[in-house]
C-alpha cells in the first residue's frame, strides 16, 4: 500500500475517533461501566464478576484493624482507592456467593470486634435502588434502606467473611456471609489503622455520655491535650487580585461545549459572565462565586436510571471541571419523578468543610455542589467555585477540654438554655469538620445534632460557642 494511502486510513480512523469521543463527551453511555451494575446482574450467573471502573463511593470510610481504633478517610481519585477496589470486589465476592442472609439487630461491638471496612453514608440508601436484584437473596427478609456497609474479611479462605447492611434508625440491619477467595483475604492484611496521635473511636452507638448517637458510628480523639492542624484558605479559582480572569474561565468553560469556536458570550447588567450555545447555557457568577451549568438538551424519551448509573454520570462530569481543585464528597441523594440531584461537599484533608448559613444563602444551595441529572445526561451543574487550600503548617490548634465529650456538654446546656420543651435523650449527631464562614483562616468546630437544632462549638479558646439552624436558633435563644 502506498504511503499516501495509509496516510488516508489514519486520517478517517482518527476522525472517527474524535466523533465517537466527541458524542461521548459529557457522559453518555456510562451505564454498564460500574461495580454495583454489575452485582445487580450477578445472581442469575455464577461466574466472577470483577469491579470494573467507579463505585458509589459512601461520605467516608473507617478502616478497623481489630482493635477499637479506626482510621476515617473520605474518598478521592488517588487516597485509598486501591483500598476500596479490593473491598469492593470483597463485597462482590459474599453477595455472589452468599451461604447465609438473615435480617438481624445491629450489634456494633460483634460487628467491629474484628477487622472490618465500614463505608458509611449521610443519607439513607434505598436498598432496591442499590442493589435491584437483591431480593434474589431468598432467605433475607426485607430491608428497606441502609446507610452503612461492614465489609469483615476472613483471615481464611476457610472461614466465612461477612458484609452488613446496616439502617441507623432502627438498627436493623441485613448479615450476609460466605466462604470465598483471595480478595477477602487481600483485605484482611490490608485492613490495618494508621498509627498517629490523630485518631477515632467507635461508639457502638452508646458512648460515656450515656446519649445515643444516632447518625454517626465513629469521633475523633487525640492522644494529647492539645492537637495542632493546619487551616484553610479558601481561594476563587477564577478570580487573580479579585478580578475575573477570563482565560482561566473560558479554558473551563469550553469543556461544557462540543465546539467552543461557534458559542457566544457576554457580560450581563449584573456582571455576570453568560456562556451559550443553541442546547447549553454557563454562567459565572462572580459575586456568588458560583459556576452554573443549564441543559435545554431535548428530554423526550424516558431512559430508565438508576442510583449507581446516575453517580458515575456526576463522577465523570465532574473530572471535566478543570477548576474544580478540591476532593468532594457525596453528601446527599433525591429522587423526584423523572430525575435524580445528588448533592456534593468539599473535604481537606479527610475533613469535610461545612459551609456557614450565610455562604449557603449567597449561593442558594445548602451544598457545595448540586448536579441533576435526567434520562442519562446533567441536565443542571451548580457549583460554589472555590477551592479550600491547606496550610503547609499546623498553624490552629484544638485546646484543651475541646473534645467531643465537652462539645456534647456544650450543646447541651445551649439546647436548655434556650428552654425548648424536650428532654435531651438523644443526639442525632456529632462531628468534627472545617467551618467555612468567610474568614481569613478556615477552622475546625463541632458539629453537634439535637433534634431539630445544630450546635457549632469552637474548638480553641479564642472564639464562643456557636449555634447555626434553619429555623434562626440563636435568636430563640436569646429571647
Amino acid at each position: 500500500m502506498k504511503l499516501y494511502k495509509i496516510t488516508n486510513v489514519v486520517v478517517i480512523l482518527l476522525v472517527i475517533t474524535a466523533v465517537i469521543q466527541t458524542g461521548t463527551l459529557w457522559l453518555e453511555g456510562t451505564t454498564s461501566h460500574n461495580f454495583f451494575y454489575a452485582v445487580s446482574q450477578m445472581f442469575g450467573q455464577r461466574d466472577t464478576v470483577e469491579a470494573d471502573g467507579d463505585v458509589l463511593l459512601a461520605t467516608r470510610y473507617a478502616i478497623g484493624s481489630g482493635d477499637r481504633k479506626f482510621s476515617v478517610y473520605y474518598p478521592d481519585d488517588t487516597g485509598g482507592s486501591a483500598l476500596l477496589d479490593i473491598a469492593n470486589n470483597t463485597l462482590n465476592e459474599i453477595l455472589r456467593n452468599v451461604s447465609e442472609a438473615e435480617r438481624i439487630t445491629a450489634d456494633w461491638e460483634r460487628i467491629l470486634e474484628n477487622r472490618a471496612m465500614v463505608l458509611q453514608y449521610d443519607f439513607l440508601v434505598s436498598m432496591e435502588a442499590y442493589l435491584p436484584n437483591y431480593n434474589s437473596l431468598k432467605q433475607a427478609q426485607t430491608l428497606d434502606s441502609f446507610d452503612y456497609i461492614v465489609i469483615v474479611p476472613s483471615e481464611s479462605p476457610s472461614l466465612p467473611s461477612s458484609a452488613f447492611f446496616v439502617n441507623s434508625e432502627n438498627n436493623e440491619c441485613l448479615h450476609c456471609s460466605a466462604t470465598v477467595g483471595g480478595h477477602a483475604q487481600t483485605l484482611y492484611e490490608s485492613l490495618v489503622s494508621e498509627q498517629s496521635d490523630f485518631m477515632y473511636i467507635a461508639t457502638g452507638q452508646r458512648i460515656t455520655y450515656s446519649k445515643m448517637i444516632s447518625r454517626n458510628l465513629f469521633v475523633p480523639q487525640w492522644t494529647e491535650s492539645t492537637y495542632s492542624y493546619g487551616s484553610l484558605r479558601e481561594e476563587a479559582y477564577f478570580e487573580t487580585d479579585q478580578t475575573v480572569n477570563r482565560t482561566l474561565l473560558e479554558n473551563t468553560v469550553s469543556a461544557f461545549f462540543g465546539n467552543f469556536a461557534v458559542d457566544w458570550s457576554r457580560k450581563d447588567e449584573s456582571g455576570n459572565y453568560v456562556f451559550s450555545d443553541s442546547s447549553v447555557v454557563v454562567r459565572y457568577l462572580p459575586e456568588q462565586k458560583v459556576l452554573d451549568y443549564y441543559s435545554y438538551a431535548s428530554y423526550d424519551s424516558q431512559e430508565e436510571m438508576g442510583l449507581l448509573e446516575g453517580y458515575q454520570i456526576c463522577c465523570e462530569f465532574l473530572r471535566q471541571d478543570t477548576s474544580l481543585q478540591t476532593d468532594v464528597y457525596l453528601a446527599d441523594v433525591q429522587r423526584t419523578a423523572s430525575e435524580w440531584i445528588y448533592y456534593f461537599d468539599y473535604a481537606v484533608d479527610d475533613m469535610p468543610v461545612m459551609l456557614s448559613d450565610s455562604i449557603r444563602e449567597k449561593i442558594g444551595s445548602d451544598h457545595a455542589i448540586e448536579i441533576t441529572v435526567r434520562n442519562n445526561q446533567v441536565r443542571r451543574y451548580h457549583r460554589y467555585a472555590v477551592n479550600y487550600i491547606l496550610s503547609e503548617t499546623k498553624d490552629l490548634q484544638i485546646t484543651p477540654g475541646h473534645d467531643f465529650i465537652e462539645a456534647l456538654n456544650q450543646a447541651v446546656a445551649m439546647y436548655q438554655e434556650a428552654e425548648w420543651d424536650q428532654e435531651v435523650s438523644s443526639v442525632e449527631n456529632i462531628y468534627l469538620a472545617y467551618y467555612a464562614n468567610g474568614a481569613a483562616k478556615t477552622d475546625l468546630r463541632w458539629f453537634v445534632e439535637l433534634y431539630d437544632h445544630e450546635f457549632i462549638i469552637d474548638t480553641a479558646e479564642e472564639a464562643p460557642p456557636q449555634q447555626e439552624d434553619g429555623e434562626q436558633a440563636a435568636e430563640e435563644a436569646q429571647s
